[in-house]
């Protein structure tokens, strides 16, 4: 009975290419391109995970925040009518940058700032926080409407005939009084007094604009 002689070379195992078990520059190519694939594909992970626990620290940290005037406190909320008679309350733009002024017509220190701050204004265009310009001196929506309208003034315009907003929540010293307010809620800047143009923009950073 004729037996057959035992193959001779290396045999073919699951997971080696056949042929020798040499693996092409084809088959390299494409192993270092998945390589770096999964490379960028980990750290897109980690970056969005940095900044999911972040984001979840830093408004951790600003929930414990206690309500107060100072930096670093969480601005006390309030609720307003505009100049249209619409109720606006500091609270509904939470996730926004806030800058809270307190001006009013008859204030000679605000015409003072007042071609500084549109300049500013102007200047961030679309990168502009929210604007609350609330009257602090309790002129009311009549008074108010015909100056606003004649020099542009900014944002949403509030109206507190009673001035217990300037007065009795924020304490007011004197107009204008600027409060730079961040997207948590933080207050990062105050300024009491007319601020000019480099001043302003550099406040607007501290709450992210």
């Amino acid at each position: 009975m004729e037996q057959s002689n035992p193959p001779t070379g290396k045999a073919w195992t699951a997971g080696e290419p056949a042929g020798g078990g040499r693996r092409g520059p084809g088959a390299r190519l494409v192993s270092r391109r998945n390589a770096v694939i999964w490379g960028v594909t980990l750290l897109a992970l980690l970056a969005v995970l940095g900044s999911l626990l972040f984001a979840t620290r830093h408004e951790s940290v600003a929930h414990g925040a206690p309500v107060g005037l100072r930096v670093g406190d969480r601005a006390p909320d309030f609720t307003l009518k505009s100049l249209q008679g619409a109720p606006v309350s500091l609270h509904q733009f939470l996730g926004r940058p806030v800058l809270l002024h307190f001006w009013a017509v008859d204030c000679t220190s605000c015409q003072a700032e007042q071609a500084d701050y549109l300049r500013a204004i102007k200047h961030l265009g679309a990168r502009a926080p929210v604007i609350l310009a609330e009257d602090a001196w309790g002129e009311p929506a009549d008074y108010a409407r015909p100056y606003v309208r004649e020099h542009h003034i900014p944002g949403t315009v509030l109206i507190d005939t009673s001035r217990a907003v300037f007065d009795g929540l924020y304490q007011g010293q004197g107009t204008p009084t600027a409060y730079y307010i961040d997207a948590q809620g933080i207050i990062r800047q105050t300024a009491v007094g007319p601020e000019q143009y480099g001043i302003i923009l550099a406040n607007m950073k501290k709450i992210g604009v």
